[in-house]
């Protein structure tokens, strides 16, 4: 029996597209099922970033009624392990994923244990959010490694390079400005500090700092030659290509598992050949959004303004027919249409 590795994103897609294409890497990848979840109803809303929410908070309610329905809905689609493409969601997936009896690969502790037995100091680089949490400091300190985050000057540069309305990395595009920026901010921490190692901690990071732009800002001396990357999401890509679980039907409808706080978007579905499949729809689906926001006058200016897709593979018969069940009519992608895009983000950006 084949094992089906669920993939939860959203925040944003772009990484999980990253993730998707990174697992594609590895031979496994090929003895596995695939449903992944771009539910960017995950992500803050743009006025809610960077905000010092309580848990009791609307935006916090939302986001954990949110997580569990989609945990839940994943379960209910027969996974048999997952994933997070979102390094600071942790923190509120781990609270949740106790209570759901399929194996949730942890990003933040298999990429510390790749650290074990490091003696010098790390940076580790993300958002602000993630950086206060102290969980990647806690996850290396586990394995021995002491590490360290942005100075007070250097983190909003990092925010920056992430967030920014007309040249972040969430606009869904890598720009000169965003590559400068977090060069910045690893060639002045390295002016006063002896690490030789820079965690990524956000799943945009390594849509910037590739392996191919890493050698590119090395050779321009841009960030200095003795730096080393480490990208979570290889991490991560390389721990589910290898993963095996068992699926867990629900105890009890899946209904019964949204909160009055859930904020759900029936996601555009597509049923795909390949993991490459996923990543060539999910960016056509990045362009056709650009278009139509444009169109409207609007602008993407954060993981919360794009569509929620879902994407699984053709094989997975059982899935097709539960998403119906659920009032949500997928796609084959060979049967995908601009226009059908097109109507589904009308639909989305009325909302």
């Amino acid at each position: 029996m084949k094992q089906r590795i669920g993939i939860i994103g959203g925040m944003g897609n772009e990484a999980m597209v990253d993730l998707v294409n990174k697992i594609a890497t590895f031979p496994q990848h090929e003895n596995h099922e695939y449903v992944v979840f771009g539910n960017s109803r995950l992500a803050y809303k743009p006025e809610e970033v960077a905000q010092n929410w309580l848990p009791t908070d609307p935006p916090e309610l939302r986001k954990y009624d949110t997580a569990l329905y989609t945990l839940r809905f994943m379960q209910h689609l027969g996974a048999t392990s997952m994933g997070l493409a979102c390094n600071s969601a942790h923190e509120l997936f781990r609270k949740i994923v106790v209570d759901v009896p399929v194996p949730f690969i942890d990003m933040l502790k298999e990429t510390a244990a790749t650290e074990e037995g490091q003696k010098e100091d790390i940076l580790v680089m993300g958002v602000t959010s993630l950086m206060a949490s102290g969980l990647y400091q806690q996850a290396l300190a586990d394995f021995g490694v002491s590490s360290f985050s942005p100075s007070a000057d250097n983190q909003p540069k990092v925010m920056d390079a992430i967030y920014n309305s007309e040249y972040g990395v969430k606009t869904a595009q890598i720009t000169p400005q965003s590559e400068q920026l977090l060069c910045d901010v690893i060639t002045d921490e390295a002016s006063r500090s002896s690490f030789k190692k820079v965690v990524l901690g956000c799943t945009e990071l390594p849509l910037v700092l590739t392996p191919e732009n890493v050698v590119r800002f090395k050779a321009n001396g841009m960030i200095p030659k003795y730096i080393e990357v480490i990208d979570a999401s290889m991490v991560l890509a390389s721990k589910l290509a290898q993963a095996t679980g068992q699926a867990v039907q629900l105890p009890a409808p899946l209904a019964s598992y949204r909160g009055e706080h859930c904020d759900w978007f029936l996601p555009f579905a597509v049923e795909v050949s390949s993991l490459t499949s996923i990543s060539d729809v999910q960016n056509r689906i990045f362009d056709l959004t650009a278009q139509f926001a444009k169109s409207q006058n609007k602008a993407i200016t954060g993981s919360y303004a794009h569509l929620p897709t879902l994407f699984y593979s053709k094989e997975a018969v059982d899935v097709k027919e539960t998403l119906t069940q659920l009032d949500i009519e997928p796609i084959a992608e060979d049967q995908l249409t601009d226009q059908r895009v097109l109507d589904a983000l009308a639909q989305h950006f009325s909302e």
